[in-house]
């Protein structure tokens, strides 16, 4: 039956594509025939009266005169489809090329074991007197079952036949990325993982058509892609989960903080009651539109299982001395050291320097943070006194310190350095576990940084990066900071910021000023600044400017345009 249908599927496509070019031939023929027949009369023998062969001549004229524009529209108009198509295609190969490959050809899940690529964290390393466990992962210890993992399977089971989208939602280091993993590798082993970096290799990829049947969408750190430059919208989603004969089944993670900010309604005005765009709107809905499951605390089964695990894996053994200061998965991943190096710091700069890493990211900044941005920041952490007595090699020396691992963790360390050449370091990312740690015995107890380490790292941060700091600033509503921020980064051509900004004016009031940007914005053809601008001179009455940006809207996929137009 499925078959049938995608036959059917199939047929409907095809004759789609050859609709157009039918269209085309009766213009076609008709202008041929209107041009030939009257000179054939004219020149022929037939016994007509001549006022007659006249009349044809002229009418034939005429009828040519008007089909031959609509044969070159029609014409022009195929050329423009065909033009767009092909980008399209193009766009979805390029997508695909910057996906994780095995051997040239996008991986299985069951191939697919290597911890870093799966962005799960790195777990303590196996003691050296682990005599007879040579068999053990020395990346991923042994999987201890979750209490979610029963109905987990089971929905991706039942999502499995047309396609679905499940979301793992818990705090840093609580297991649920290794959670998801264990759950598509005993449900999907011969389904295709793709693991995209952004949101916009993901809208290339089912924009361009690229076959996604039976694949698995890796959306791990799912509000990278509902915050990030060319954020995920709901309409992609939705295009992804309509195709039931070709099921694809997305599975994220999220930080409870993340979701539960992306779920509120926010608008840019500076009061309850404003009539503003939501800048959560996709968000919100993408969120919507999956199945959610909730890890957090270790239940006193989960504890059962280690225990019984322990004579499997020594790591379990090792962390389970210790079960009442973190969750299991916490303790595999370091966090207690990762936390005591931080808090209980030896070193007042290196506490400095990993506390302006975490404040950064706090702020919206990127995962890779350059020394630029933690050297200034840091000032902001230090005393006049401290920062008086610091010798000249103060940066390197806590930069170092806080790259050194904890104690028994391998290679775990607050910071790490990061760079794309050979021994070159373009910045460096802080342990996520830090991110979310908040706690009053934190050098920075409170989640949200102040509106002046915002403006300062704004003010430090590339045009690039200040892009995903205006959006943390608008959703922790500090308007003026994200304008700040905004501004910057569209000052320097990126479009999404220029859009941004308009919806900020927007929502104040400002309708000449939301009116420049989204202009701006538009002419660098972004889809949802058209949209507005129709939508502004709708309310202005002028309903065939409006048409015209709705228009131009909707031929680049812009939904709402569609409906707008509609």
């Amino acid at each position: 039956m499925a078959a049938a249908r995608e036959a059917v599927n199939d047929g409907v496509m095809g004759w789609g594509k050859l609709r157009p070019w039918l269209a085309l031939i009766g213009p076609v023929l008709a202008v041929v025939l209107l041009t030939a027949a009257p000179a054939g009369l004219k020149s022929g023998e037939l016994p007509w009266p001549k006022w007659l062969v006249a009349g044809l001549v002229a009418g034939g004229g005429v009828l040519v005169a008007v089909w031959t524009p609509l044969v070159k529209a029609r014409t022009d108009a195929l050329a423009a489809r065909t033009t767009r198509a092909t980008e399209r295609e193009t766009q979805a190969e390029g997508a695909l090329t910057r996906l994780p490959t095995l051997k040239g050809k996008i991986p299985l899940v069951q191939d697919v074991t290597d911890r870093a690529l799966l962005n799960i964290h790195e777990a303590i390393p196996l003691p050296t007197d682990s005599v007879g466990h040579q068999g053990l992962s020395a990346e991923l210890p042994t999987y201890v079952p979750r209490d979610v993992d029963a109905d987990l399977r089971t929905a991706l089971e039942a999502r499995s036949k047309s396609g679905g989208f499940v979301l793992l939602v818990g705090p840093a280091a609580s297991g649920k990325t290794r959670c998801a993993y264990e759950a598509i590798r005993a449900v999907l082993p011969r389904w295709r993982l793709f693991m995209p970096g952004d949101a916009a290799t993901v809208t290339e990829l089912v924009a361009g058509g690229a076959d996604l049947k039976h694949s698995v969408l890796w959306l791990n750190e799912t509000q990278d892609f509902l915050t990030g430059p060319d954020r995920l919208k709901a309409a992609t989603v939705r295009r992804i989960l309509a195709d039931t004969n070709r099921p694809v089944i997305l599975i994220g993670t999220i930080w409870p903080t993340s979701y539960e900010q992306l779920r509120t309604p926010t608008d840019s005005t500076d009061n309850e009651g404003g009539d503003g765009e939501d800048l959560n709107k996709d968000a919100r809905e993408v969120l919507e539109l999956a199945r959610r499951f909730s890890l957090g605390t270790w239940s006193d089964q989960e504890w059962a299982r280690a225990e019984e695990l322990t004579s499997v894996d020594p790591r379990i053994g090792q962390v389970l001395r210790h079960r009442d200061q973190a969750g299991l998965a916490q303790m595999l991943s370091a966090a207690p050291e990762l936390i005591h190096r931080w808090e209980q710091a030896d070193s007042i700069y290196g506490q400095a320097v990993i506390t302006a890493a975490v404040v950064a990211r706090r702020c919206g900044h990127p995962p890779a943070i350059p020394e630029t941005v933690i050297e200034a920041l840091s000032h902001e952490f230090l005393t006049g006194a401290q920062r008086a007595i610091a010798d000249a090699g103060w940066l390197a020396e806590s930069l170092a310190w806080a790259c050194r691992s904890v104690h028994h963790s391998g290679g775990i360390a607050p910071l790490q350095a990061v760079g794309e050449a050979i021994g070159q370091v373009d910045g460096y990312e802080v342990s996520d576990i830090l991110v979310d740690h908040v706690a009053p015995s934190a050098p920075v107890s409170d989640q949200q940084p102040t509106p002046r380490v915002w403006r300062r790292t704004a003010e430090l941060a590339t045009p690039q990066a200040c892009l995903p700091i205006g959006s943390a600033a608008y959703f922790a509503r500090l308007t003026s900071e994200a304008a700040f921020a905004w501004q910057r980064a569209a000052d320097a051509a990126v479009i999404e910021a220029a859009f941004n900004l308009g919806i900020l004016l927007d929502g104040q009031g400002d309708l000449e000023g939301a009116r420049g940007w989204w202009q701006r914005a538009a002419d660098a053809e972004e889809p949802g600044a058209m949209n507005n601008l129709g939508n502004l001179l709708r309310d202005e009455g002028d309903l065939e400017g409006a048409r015209g940006w709705w228009q131009r809207a909707a031929d680049a996929g812009d939904i709402e345009a569609m409906l707008s137009l509609g």
